[in-house]
């Protein structure tokens, strides 16, 4: 073959992790024109892979989006693992709060996903064992700061509150609300802190 023929053949790109190229490429789609717009085809297209190769993988759409999801509270998980603080169950409480906020803030359409219904398979084993991951720091500090059983958000009310709170503060956010996300990096940080100081100066505390 000549030169020139050689510089006609197209680039073949070997992918040594094929799932995790293509739930990169989902978020490249999402990044631009939302969920709804989102099709295996052009996840593929993104990915540089053949038409097949996101259905081979995840089966159809909503098995994409859901190992997509799934990925994500894996992050959120570890984004909260890693938050570390100097100080009490308190301190550590408000430093995860900020934290969560954060990992929205800065994820926001992957963030927006995680807790939508459509397209996305909720009842998926593996899904629910990385939103149970994901919220695990959160539980474990709010029940030995109020020497509560650590349970699910839904059988304490205290860890439905600090969940609310940070979850309700970052959707607002994100939808834009002039009134909870000011115009610096530092007046959302400082209007979420008096809210959790606010939220927490109520609670029984093991600290007090």
């Amino acid at each position: 073959m000549s030169s020139a023929d050689s510089s006609k053949t197209p680039t073949r790109y070997h992918h040594g992790d094929l799932p995790s190229t293509l739930l990169a490429a989902v978020g490249d789609v999402l990044a631009q024109g939302g969920p709804d717009t989102l099709s295996l085809r052009e996840v593929a297209r993104r990915a540089g892979v053949s038409h097949g190769a996101p259905a081979h993988h995840f089966g159809d759409a909503r098995g994409l989006l859901t190992a997509y999801v799934r990925e994500a509270f894996l992050d959120l998980a570890a984004t909260l693992q890693a938050t570390r603080v100097e100080g009490g169950e308190l301190a550590r409480l408000k430093a995860l709060g900020m934290a969560y906020v954060e990992f929205a803030l800065a994820h926001p359409a992957r963030y927006q996903l995680m807790f939508r219904r459509q397209r996305i398979d909720h009842d998926d084993c593996a899904l629910q064992q990385a939103a149970e991951q994901a919220f695990l720091p959160l539980a474990q500090c709010v029940a030995t700061l109020t020497k509560t059983p650590h349970s699910r958000a839904a059988d304490n009310p205290y860890l439905l509150l600090a969940w609310s709170s940070v979850h309700g503060f970052a959707m607002l956010a994100l939808e834009g609300i002039p009134a909870v996300l000011k115009h610096s990096d530092n007046q959302w940080r400082a209007q979420l802190g008096q809210m959790l100081d606010t939220l927490l100066a109520s609670w029984p505390s093991s600290e007090s």
